[in-house]
């Protein structure tokens, strides 16, 4: 399996080497393990499809050697004609195959009791096929956001074609990449300055983008303070493992309020806000049972879309948190977000509740 990062693939575009087959994909599974539900990084996933269209097709001829399809609507065998076809009046076509999540039935055991399932969607077999033998005057990318390995059609395009997995950036990445962008616009930030700017939008560097664009116009050239951030960025990170995840997780009571009115405060909406709450107490959950199962760190960081370098503090955390306590606190979290759907109180006051009693210290966990 070739596999490449973002930065990598968009370099070796530039420099005229465009491969036949390609797999945009999410953080990929490891072994049989389904993936975690796992956003790809879209800006980044858009910056590598603009390289690529503007390196392989001239825009006068784009309009006829440019095929876009969404694997749910469209049906598999029409997306492999296209892909046969010949370019016209250019060296290459380029064919995008969005959603191919949405192409497949969900898969299965087989009769023999082997876990990986046989094709089984229309046009599978030929997708199959077609991988195998591509056409080598047209590129196709494949947007495949979870790869199942259950199933054969994964394989073969695992083994096929160049992956370039878009994983989502932690808050580390997230900043030097962000200093790297600053420095392309005649501006700098120093490490605190870029560490309150993550705190503030998060490592999602579409919303990331906005800011960084503000903050360059604003200062236009030289270096952007914290003043400038505290001025102009808004809190928009609607999940951080800095802020509202570590009082959780440590039962840190008053620090966990103050960062909740705080983002109350700053206009975000109470759901969503539950939903980073409830987001942490799945990751729990889930890091709880591959522990359990004795799954190294490297497996639980995969899963919960941690760093290696992050998740042993977050699995000692969850080890002294027990299943019983986590599973408590996800109907807890139900039953609020019943409440903030029904209208039934306050919804700021349902969430300061929610995360007071979340905090309780374990040995008079009250529910």
């Amino acid at each position: 399996m070739k596999t490449l990062t973002p930065q990598a693939f968009m370099r070796a575009v530039e420099r005229g080497q465009i491969d036949p087959l390609y797999l945009f994909t999410g953080p990929l599974p490891e072994g049989r393990r389904r993936a975690v539900a796992q956003e790809p990084e879209r800006y980044l996933q858009q910056q590598a499809v603009q390289v690529l269209i503007e390196r392989t097709l001239n825009p006068t001829g784009r309009a006829f050697n440019l095929s876009v399809f969404s694997a749910g609507e469209t049906p598999l065998a029409r997306i492999i004609d296209a892909a046969r076809q010949l370019p016209v009046s250019s060296a290459r076509r380029l064919v995008l195959v969005r959603e191919l999540d949405r192409a497949f039935k969900p898969a299965g055991q087989s009769g023999s009791g082997s876990s990986r399932m046989a094709a089984s969607t229309p046009g599978e077999r030929e997708l199959i096929e077609y991988v195998k033998r591509p056409n080598e005057t047209t590129t196709v990318v494949f947007f495949y956001d979870t790869p199942d390995r259950r199933r054969n059609v994964t394989h073969a395009l695992l083994k096929t074609c160049t992956v370039v997995e878009f994983r989502p950036l932690d808050d580390r990445e997230a900043a030097a990449w962000a200093k790297d962008y600053l420095r392309q616009h005649g501006c700098t930030a120093d490490d605190g300055v870029l560490g309150m700017l993550i705190g503030r939008v998060g490592p999602d560097l579409r919303p990331l983008v906005n800011e960084l664009d503000k903050l360059i116009t604003y200062v236009r050239r030289g270096p952007i303070s914290r003043a400038d951030v505290e001025t102009l960025v808004p809190y928009l990170k609607e999940h951080s493992n800095f802020e509202l995840d570590a009082p959780l997780l440590e039962r840190d009571r008053g620090r966990a309020l103050k960062l909740l009115r705080r983002q109350l405060e700053a206009g975000q909406p109470p759901v969503m806000l539950l939903g980073v709450i409830s987001r942490l107490y799945r990751r729990m959950m889930l890091a709880k049972d591959l522990m359990a199962q004795g799954a190294p760190n490297s497996e639980v960081a995969q899963a919960v879309g941690l760093s290696p370098q992050r998740v042993g503090r977050f699995n000692e955390q969850v080890r002294r948190i027990s299943r019983e306590e986590i599973s408590r606190g996800i109907e807890r979290i139900a039953a609020v977000d019943r409440a903030l759907k029904s209208s039934l109180g306050p919804p700021a006051l349902q969430l300061e509740l929610l995360v007071y009693e979340l905090c309780r210290p374990h040995a008079d966990q009250q529910w």
